[in-house]
């Protein structure tokens, strides 16, 4: 009689913890994409539980939503900001919001954002130690990989960028 009674109490702890589990393992869906005023986009991921605290992941994640929903459109991302927030543990969830735009390839703004990535100016381009020519170079190709930049402006870029170390 005893280990029926014990069945009887147990049975409902495993069914929580085998329902917990199931429902730990379902992704959430991708969050919604907002539109703003001014021809911008915005998308907020909150963390699933106030046990993740990992904001760079959620600013990761952001960034890849709207990478995708760019990407979908044909459009290239430009990001306007990259935000998160970290509540006192008990006073909410983490979350990280991006603002972006979703531009044609070809646009001005397009080219406002590889030459303010790459650091060129108008003015007269300056020499580059060797740690800068680097970095440089490391910021094009993550461009290149977003799809901020195609081949050819990539190419185009980097032989600006190693013509001004000579």
């Amino acid at each position: 009689m005893k280990t029926n009674t014990l069945g009887r109490i147990l049975a409902p702890f495993w069914i929580c913890i085998l329902l917990v589990n199931c429902a730990a393992k379902t992704p959430p869906p991708p969050p919604p994409v907002v539109p703003q005023a001014d021809g911008t986009y915005s998308i907020t991921r909150e963390a699933g539980t106030a046990f993740n605290r990992d904001t760079e992941k959620l600013k990761a994640d952001v960034q890849e939503d709207a990478t995708k929903f760019c990407a979908a459109q044909g459009k290239q991302l430009k990001v306007v900001s990259l935000t998160a927030e970290k509540p006192f543990f008990s006073t909410g969830y983490c979350k990280a919001k991006i603002v972006f735009k979703a531009l044609a390839p070809g646009e001005a703004e397009v080219a406002e954002a590889v030459a303010g990535s790459t650091g060129a100016t108008a003015t007269a381009p300056r020499p580059s130690p060797t740690g800068d020519l680097y970095a440089d170079l490391l910021k094009l190709d993550d461009l290149r990989k977003k799809g901020i930049l195609t081949e050819e402006e990539f190419q185009s870029e980097k032989k600006k960028v190693l013509d001004r170390s000579k």
